[in-house]
């Protein structure tokens, strides 16, 4: 008697499972906006996705490294793993003016602050 999963020729043609891990980051505040800064070295402009839902916002990148066919990588210095990062929005921030920029695997979120939460100069009356 043998045992055969039908789908076995299926199985060994899927792409293997692929970590994820969350990217080295920063946030650091200004007076106009809180900035955050994620290091996703490997990763291209188009394989980034970047959302805004409820109090979440979520940056997803996908790794594809491009090794020829006729290669035999003997050594790695970086994981073949994809990103996320999860961050609690507060409401003192301006949602519909989040930006973004990625500069040579360095992503770079901008995240503006509400106007109600700006300091603002007051003048003295004389």
């Amino acid at each position: 008697m043998s045992f055969f999963n039908k789908n076995e020729s299926q199985i060994a043609t899927q792409e293997p499972a692929r970590r994820t891990l969350t990217p080295r980051y920063r946030v650091r505040e200004t007076e106009a906006a809180f900035v955050v800064t994620a290091y996703v070295p490997g990763v291209e402009r188009s394989a980034i996705t970047t959302t805004l839902l409820g109090d979440k916002l979520t940056v997803e990148a996908r790794r594809a490294a491009t090794v020829p066919a006729e290669w035999t990588a003997l050594h790695r210095e970086s994981l073949d793993a994809d990103y996320q990062l999860v961050l609690e929005l507060d409401h003192r921030v301006n949602r519909d003016a989040v930006s973004a920029e990625l500069n040579q695997g360095v992503l770079t979120l901008t995240v503006p602050k509400a106007e109600a939460v700006k300091p603002r100069r007051i003048e003295i009356a004389g």
